[in-house]
């Protein structure tokens, strides 16, 4: 009896083992909003101002893009004089790289010829809306690859609707 139990105890011993790695949490997915950057409008509120005006011409929206946007925050204005403004004075911390940008999510370009750069809101699946890229004050669905093939915009990145 003994024998066998010092067998099995020897095969225990030699026998392999399996470790189980520990559980990694996944990165979270990209969101609009953030505890720090309360505005009017939520980002589906954004989101929906934005698509219920997708064919709307107003003077208002002729080349004042960072005021659209600021519009479907439920903004009177952005706070800014510009897109390029806008992107420069957002804390690092709510801009992000990638051009897989969250509904509600500012997508951000320089411009060649510009100060003003250009912003867009991500209405999802990578569809935004803009103003001015099918005619001077129309809002019209877009997508990053049309502002950087019609106007040769360079994309700087995405930002949570900080204002």
């Amino acid at each position: 009896m003994k024998v066998k139990a010092l067998l099995l105890a020897a095969a225990l011993l030699t026998a392999p083992v399996a470790i189980a790695a520990p559980a990694v949490a996944a990165p979270a997915a990209a969101t609009c909003g953030s505890p720090a950057t309360s505005n009017p409008h939520t980002c589906a509120q954004a989101v929906t101002w934005a698509k219920n005006h997708v064919g709307v011409t107003s003077s208002d929206y002729d080349h004042r893009c960072d005021h659209v946007v600021a519009l479907a925050y439920g903004r009177s204005a952005s706070g800014h004089n510009s897109a390029a403004a806008h992107w420069s004075a957002t804390p690092s911390r709510y801009k992000h790289s990638g051009t897989t940008v969250p509904a509600g999510g500012l997508a951000f370009f320089s411009i060649p010829n510009s100060t003003a750069g250009h912003v867009m809101i991500s209405i999802g699946n990578g569809k935004f809306v803009s103003n001015d890229i099918v005619a001077a004050g129309k809002l019209s669905e877009t997508t990053i690859a049309t502002i950087e093939s019609k106007w040769g915009g360079h994309y700087l990145g995405w930002s949570n609707p900080w204002f």
